[in-house]
């Protein structure tokens, strides 16, 4: 995946800033609640009515790609989901439903069948078979395409269409992830002979995409927009679009976010700014909502070098930090404090949910342990070279946070400096070596598709694509592959959670908070879900007028 080109430079945070954050911080304390204080709710109300046009932003910044399988990230998920269909479809409440594949059963502990819905047609015209779906899911097999969700497929051994309107997948061996995955970008859908066409270009400004879904990619304009407009003809009609046109905005500014968002310019925004959620609250241009969400805010380590490639470090650093208070301060309390790679309420299934929670408990407290922070920093020759944090320029949640691991740092005798990313730099940093020359950390907000603990952890063992520290622990392996697996809710849980003991001592990550998905509405749209779940639905499909 080729980015283009941008300028980093490294700079240093005021004191004015540093003071107010540090007084802020300490005025909260280890009495923050770790609970969310904010209402959520699982969507907005119904509309109306239809509209011509709104206006919609990417905080994350510009998609990298609109290929699907190189799509990763909360920028292209959002739109690639609002126009490729993927097999399956995911719920509001992380349920799954019949998509593109009307139905599905397995025939074997190892082989599943999904027939395919009849009369559903590609924008062109194109009626969709079962060639075009074995030939989009074998894509992520392509490792010439370097498919950002390949992992998914590691356990394939076949996908065959077996009929006009039938796919039959074949596993190696047990698979309890692969069709709860199919809900999800790892199981969107694209026409073959389009792909084929475009070849390299498919995906770019210049290729564009081909799928099925309610809204047709109508122009790109590289660092302006994105435009997409309504497909009449889509086949589900309670997904059936009400608003004809949808500009999509790169905004990654913090303040110019805000200002358009107040002044009605903006329409819409998921991730709105943490740091202007009270204005946000009280717009008379809109609504801010809240709901719990699958993001995992952390610091991940780029190196083995350096001070932050001691465990004793990186051990030190998460024991400075006040979780609490940043979950508080930073966002408002719509965050929960996080010690683990996945958000601490996430579980398979309520029969499970107390293996979790008891694991849990046993990484230790969210708030800070100074003294012992500073007896392993001490313990560490050299441990003052300066330690340089990757964040993404002109975000100011980013900043703030940052500074406060910055001052954390400080007290225990460590340095950070901080390096501002541009956007496609920043985006290029998770995946690709060469934008991460020169960091030593960089500020993560990761996200799990559904409310299934592996599928993350998949991201990251064994080899992952952000496994950038080469990690490598054969019990934690083991443990992963069992989870992988085995049907049974109880044991995947003991094999997850044995792991997470492991992983989680040697700090291969640095969990710092789970946000809260935000959503900010202009007064005149409703209808999106506020349910994380909506990275993976069209959920532009869902927006109308409000009266």
């Amino acid at each position: 995946m080729k980015l283009r080109p941008g300028f980093r430079r490294t700079v240093s945070v005021g004191a004015m800033l540093a003071v107010a954050c540090s007084t802020v911080l300490a005025s909260a304390g280890q009495a923050a609640s770790a609970a969310s204080p904010i209402h959520l709710v699982t969507t907005t109300p119904k509309p109306k009515g239809d509209l011509a046009a709104i206006t919609w932003d990417l905080p994350g910044g510009e998609p990298t790609t609109l290929d699907y399988v190189k799509s990763g990230e909360y920028s292209p998920n959002l739109v690639v989901e609002n126009m490729c269909d993927d097999l399956l479809r995911l719920t509001p409440s992380f349920g799954i439903e019949p998509g593109l594949a009307k139905s599905w059963h397995y025939t074997s502990p190892t082989t599943v069948v999904f027939q395919i819905r009849k009369g559903v047609y590609f924008w062109n015209g194109q009626e969709l078979t079962a060639s075009d779906v074995a030939y989009s899911l074998l894509r992520n097999e392509d490792k010439t395409l370097a498919p950002v969700d390949g992992i998914y497929y590691t356990n394939v051994s076949s996908i065959t269409a077996t009929g006009p309107y039938q796919v039959t997948v074949k596993f190696k061996s047990r698979d309890e992830l692969f069709v709860k995955m199919m809900a999800t970008i790892v199981g969107a859908i694209a026409e073959k002979s389009y792909i084929e066409k475009e070849g390299k270009t498919y995906g770019t400004a210049t290729g564009g995409v081909m799928c099925t879904g309610p809204y047709e990619l109508a122009k790109w304009t590289s660092g302006n927009d994105i435009v997409l407009k309504a497909n009449p003809h889509y086949w589900t009609p309670s997904y059936r679009p009400k608003i004809k046109t949808i500009t999509i905005k790169f905004i990654t500014n913090t303040s110019t976010l805000t200002s358009g968002l107040l002044s009605g310019e903006i329409d819409g925004v998921y991730g709105a700014p943490a740091t202007s959620y009270s204005e946000l609250e009280t717009a008379s241009s809109g609504h801010l909502y809240f709901d719990r969400s699958l993001k995992i805010t952390q610091l991940a380590p780029t190196t083995n070098s350096g001070p932050i490639g001691s465990v004793s470090i990186r051990e030190a650093l998460s024991l400075a930090l006040n979780r609490p208070a940043i979950a508080k301060v930073v966002y408002g309390g719509a965050a929960v404090p996080n010690l683990a790679l996945t958000p601490p309420y996430t579980s398979w299934t309520s029969t499970a949910r107390d293996v979790f929670e008891r694991a849990y408990e046993k990484l230790g407290p969210t708030g800070p342990n100074l003294a012992e922070a500073r007896r392993l920093v001490d313990s560490v020759p050299d441990h003052g070279a300066p330690i340089t944090l990757g964040i993404l320029a002109g975000n100011q949640t980013e900043l703030t946070l940052a500074t406060a691991i910055e001052q954390a740092a400080t007290e225990i005798g460590l340095h950070i400096k901080f390096d501002e990313m541009q956007p496609l730099d920043y985006s290029g940093a998770f995946y690709t070596p060469s934008y991460r020359k020169g960091l030593d950390l960089i500020m993560f907000t990761g996200f799990m598709y559904d409310n299934t603990p592996i599928t993350f952890l998949e991201l990251f063992f064994p080899k992952g694509v952000f496994d950038y520290t080469t990690y490598t622990n054969p019990t934690v392996d083991k443990d992963l592959s069992n989870a992988l697996h085995t049907y049974k809710a109880v044991p995947r849980a003991e094999d997850l959670t044995n792991a997470q003991a492991i992983y989680m001592k040697d700090y291969i990550d640095i969990p710092l908070v789970s946000a809260d998905n935000s959503l900010f509405l202009n007064k005149a749209i409703t209808g999106a879900p506020v349910s994380f779940a909506y990275i993976s639905e069209p959920c532009f499909a869902k927006l109308g007028a409000s009266g």
